[in-house]
């Protein structure tokens, strides 16, 4: 499942030697596992992909490029991994030296000079990850070249359906080792623009509902029913996620905002005729 994100346009200011071109900017192109375009589904590996814009740079030039990207977390959220990946458009410049890698830096004290919301860092120990675009070429006219609008990088990251609720931002980052705003050339710099710090909330519910349980799995088993039967019935203890509970999304499409309350014994024939009977096709997450 796949949201597409209309990337912000932002002009350069011009200042002191850095010249203001429109159209030279890096914008998210999309994020996969996404909805209601800033939701993350839970327990899920996404993909942000990033578009580089070079159509408004003065042409007959080739330009050195350095970005750096922040991955981080406002409230604590957590993530197993972080990994940046230059793409083919990208890649195939003919670059003399292409690198492409992330940075991690030690919760608690601010990330490489940006302060935390909350001043913790993440359950990991790592409170923001640096992914750094760099390339050279010293040919002549090489590197990014004016005209180029292409994607450029993609950087994959999890979440965790424990940390529903919670956010996971990207955004500028100038500190990380190598790391500036800019396109380079001899004659000058431009720096591209930027829409600004973007963030998502994660969610619990991932591909399709009916894993009551949590335990992973988007085919959902008779052990979610039961945990269904257990919350309605019995224990009443409420399952880790709303989400997936309401299977045939009652509180979704026709009585809204969802509650516990939409979660009922309908939930649980539904489950039942999917598993068992009719197997009417379970709806995505909502």
């Amino acid at each position: 499942m796949k949201a597409l994100i209309p990337g912000l346009v932002l002009m350069s200011l011009a200042l002191g030697g850095i010249d203001t071109f429109a159209q030279t900017e890096v914008t998210i192109y999309e994020i996969t596992d996404v909805t209601h375009d800033s939701l993350l589904a839970g327990t899920s590996t996404h993909t942000l992909t990033l578009r580089f814009t070079a159509t408004g740079a003065p042409f007959g030039r080739g330009y050195l490029t350095a970005n750096g990207f922040r991955i981080y977390s406002p409230d604590g959220a957590d993530w197993t991994a972080v990994q940046g990946s230059v793409l083919a458009g990208f890649s195939g410049l003919g670059w003399d030296y292409l690198f492409v890698n992330h940075f991690n830096k030690a919760g608690g004290s601010g990330s490489y000079g940006m302060p935390l919301a909350s001043g913790g860092g993440n359950a990991s120990g790592h409170d923001t990850v640096v992914v750094l675009l760099a390339g050279a070429n010293a040919q002549p006219g090489g590197g990014l070249p004016a005209g180029f609008d292409d994607l450029a990088l993609a950087i994959e990251f999890s979440s965790s359906r424990e940390d529903a609720g919670l956010h996971i931002c990207i955004d500028t980052c100038l500190g990380a080792p190598g790391a500036s705003w800019e396109w380079a050339h001899p004659d000058g710099l431009i720096q591209p623009g930027w829409g600004g710090v973007r963030c998502f909330v994660i969610g619990c519910c991932n591909g399709r509902v009916g894993d009551v349980n949590g335990d992973g799995g988007d085919e959902p088993t008779i052990s979610d029913v039961s945990t269904l039967i257990d919350f309605l019935f019995i224990s009443t203890v409420r399952p880790d996620c709303l989400e997936e509970s309401d299977v045939n999304l009652s509180g979704t499409l026709h009585s809204p905002p969802l509650d516990w309350g939409d979660v009922t014994i309908s939930d649980v024939s539904y489950l039942i005729d999917y598993l068992f009977l009719d197997r009417p096709p379970l709806p995505d997450c909502p």
